[in-house]
């Protein structure tokens, strides 16, 4: 997807992928790193998860492109926020939370290593070119034994073309070799509209975590 055409989503309040809950298998799954240690949520958009990983006693990071989403994240949550520009990204970071947000270009964002990482929407919303480039962007932040846990969607890609896109199994062993597939269900009511249109009956999401998990 293009940097423009991701802004404009937001601005327009296109954003069939933003969800007014935790996600249930960020619930279900998630292995905690330990009490401080620090989570990566790249794209993270306005998401709710990002408050839930915060109660799970965390220093929660994530990286948005879009300015609109983040200084929307902190006033739908009545959360104060302190903002400085860092380099190329910009800081917003909660006043009373354990929660910082970098607006900018994540292929452009370096810290300190993590202790984790949660990607719900993510990997999905990449062209498939920026794909394996993301996957090793992210990596580069890792620590080698941090937690991970991913989600992706499997479905008919030759009905719809995404974003939300399909990422199949062979793709994601393919940069994330250390994975393991835990769970998947049904999630084609959870996707945009274009999707019963163009035909598709069944969209799988698939949870992944890392062997530490």
């Amino acid at each position: 997807m293009q940097h423009q055409d991701w802004l404009d989503r937001w601005t327009a309040g296109n954003t069939g992928w933003h969800k007014t809950d935790i996600n249930e298998s960020l619930r279900e799954f998630w292995v905690s790193p330990g009490a401080g240690e620090r989570v990566l949520v790249p794209l993270c958009g306005k998401s709710w998860d990002l408050l839930w990983l915060a109660e799970q006693d965390l220093a929660v990071t994530g990286v948005e492109l879009s300015a609109f989403a983040i200084e929307g994240f902190f006033s739908e949550h009545s959360l104060a926020y302190e903002k400085e520009e860092t380099g190329s990204l910009i800081c917003y970071r909660a006043v009373e939370r354990n929660i910082t947000l970098y607006c900018g270009d994540y292929f452009k964002f370096t810290a300190p290593k993590f202790n984790a990482l949660f990607d719900r929407a993510s990997l999905i919303a990449l062209d498939a070119e920026l794909r394996r480039p993301y996957a090793t962007h992210t990596k580069a932040l890792l620590n080698d034994e941090a937690f991970q846990l991913l989600i992706t969607l499997e479905y008919d890609q030759t009905l719809v073309h995404g974003p939300p896109f399909c990422v199949m199994a062979e793709e994601v062993l393919g940069v994330w070799p250390e994975l393991r597939r835990v769970h998947e269900k049904e999630a084609l009511d959870s996707c945009p509209p274009k999707f019963r249109e163009a035909g598709v009956s069944h969209v799988n999401e698939v949870t992944w975590v890392s062997n530490a998990g």
